[in-house]
């Protein structure tokens, strides 16, 4: 009986076509290669894995895979294992090296540096054991001893130093010793020296304050009282007290010998003001007075009040400024600049300078071809032009004052 259909290999289980075969032939397995006898009513196929020629069963590919998922997973822990030995090989390396570079700055003297390579060190062992072990616990102490012994060292070097220098020091080591225990028990001593230093201090500096007075220097007298009432508001109410009024008195007394006030410009202005003048002049002014021994008025100064009741010197200003004539071939006016100074005491003029005069040059360095071109060809009077042309005229008057100083009289001090 022929016919199409399948039966089982009765051997291996593999399935067997029939592609009109009839029965009682025999039939080879295609898997096994046993010859089989077709049956005459096929048998049903038990479902067993199913194999065909030339393809391998499906557990056979997914052993392989799971042989090769378990060989990978071997390389990467094995790798991540050589990796780990080499990391903490490597920090125990730097470790010990912190380690011995903290001890040769210690015998070195030099605790700062030493602190630092054992912070360093410290950071290590931590990498090392989190769990924070006996090791960390013993890179610690010896942190705290060197952190103490660096402030004791500090402490040694402030007692050599400059007050100022000393002074920030102790100041310095004061406020770590609120944040750092290791330091604790320095905060009294760290006082003690900084009120002393600051006491010998003020005592230097009114002792250099009253030489600097018989020696003629009062511009460096009346410094050096600035700096001492400074000082002297860190101590105690009653010795503060007594050295302001000790200050007071050198101070009051230079003033009432030797201080000069600058007046407010008076005259005629365009395109300046008395301020601005005033500015510049002083400027220009005040090198020369404090060479020949007066003692100019210092507006921050808290002795800024005697100066305008008692100094017995006033220096005078009076400026005249008009426009005139245009510049070359523009609309725009020249400035013409005019200057008189005057040093007076008690009321009665002891010097004059002036008048100075000075106006626009044909020719202004300060200004560029592009800008003197465009303003050539403008029929209109532009005000920015005009300043330029007056910051020129006043820096020509300037150029005249300093010459003009070299008469200027001595200070004459006034006889207590």
């Amino acid at each position: 009986m022929g016919g199409a259909g399948s039966f089982a290999c009765p051997e291996c289980g593999n399935e067997l076509k029939l592609k009109g075969t009839t029965a009682g032939r025999q039939l080879r397995c295609g898997w096994c290669e046993t010859w089989v006898e077709v049956p005459f009513l096929p048998r049903a196929v038990v479902r067993r894995a199913r194999f065909s020629r030339g393809r391998r069963p499906k557990w056979v590919t997914w052993a392989w895979g799971g042989v090769a998922v378990a060989v990978l997973l071997l390389v990467v822990f094995g790798a991540r294992g050589i990796l780990r030995v080499r990391s903490r090989q490597r920090v125990e390396r730097n470790l010990t090296a912190l380690v011995a570079e903290a001890a040769a700055e210690e015998s070195a003297g030099r605790f700062d540096a030493a602190v630092r390579a054992i912070q360093g060190a410290l950071a290590e062992a931590v990498r090392l054991d989190p769990s924070r072990s006996a090791r960390v616990a013993e890179l610690e102490q010896l942190r705290d001893k060197c952190v103490r012994r660096a402030a004791e060292a500090q402490l040694e070097s402030a007692a050599k130093a400059t007050p100022a220098a000393a002074i920030a020091t102790y100041k310095a080591l004061l406020s770590r010793t609120w944040r750092d225990p290791t330091l604790e028990g320095l905060e009294g001593t760290l006082r003690e020296r900084l009120q002393r230093t600051r006491h010998h201090w003020a005592e230097a500096d009114l002792a250099a304050a009253n030489q600097a007075v018989e020696a003629g220097r009062a511009n460096e007298a009346i410094d050096l009282c600035e700096r001492l009432v400074k000082t002297a508001e860190e101590l105690a109410p009653a010795v503060q007290t007594r050295f302001q009024n000790d200050a007071n008195a050198i101070v009051v007394k230079v003033i009432e010998q030797r201080g000069v006030v600058f007046d407010q410009p008076q005259g005629q202005f365009t395109l300046g003001t008395p301020q601005s003048y005033s500015t510049v002049l002083q400027a220009a002014l005040s090198p020369a007075l404090r060479e020949r021994g007066y003692v100019m008025e210092r507006p921050t100064s808290s002795w800024n009040a005697v100066w305008k009741t008692s100094a017995p010197y006033h220096f005078a200003m009076e400026v005249v400024e008009r426009q005139s004539g245009e510049y070359l071939n523009t609309r725009c006016q020249l400035s013409v600049l005019s200057l008189r100074l005057i040093l007076s005491r008690a009321g009665a003029s002891i010097w004059q300078a002036g008048p100075l005069q000075a106006q626009t040059q044909p020719s202004i360095p300060s200004m560029s071809a592009f800008t003197a071109s465009r303003f050539a060809i403008d029929d209109r009077r532009r005000r920015e032009f005009e300043r330029v042309l007056y910051d020129d005229a006043q820096t020509t008057l300037m150029a005249k004052v300093q010459p003009s100083l070299r008469n200027l009289p001595a200070v004459r001090p006034a006889k207590p």
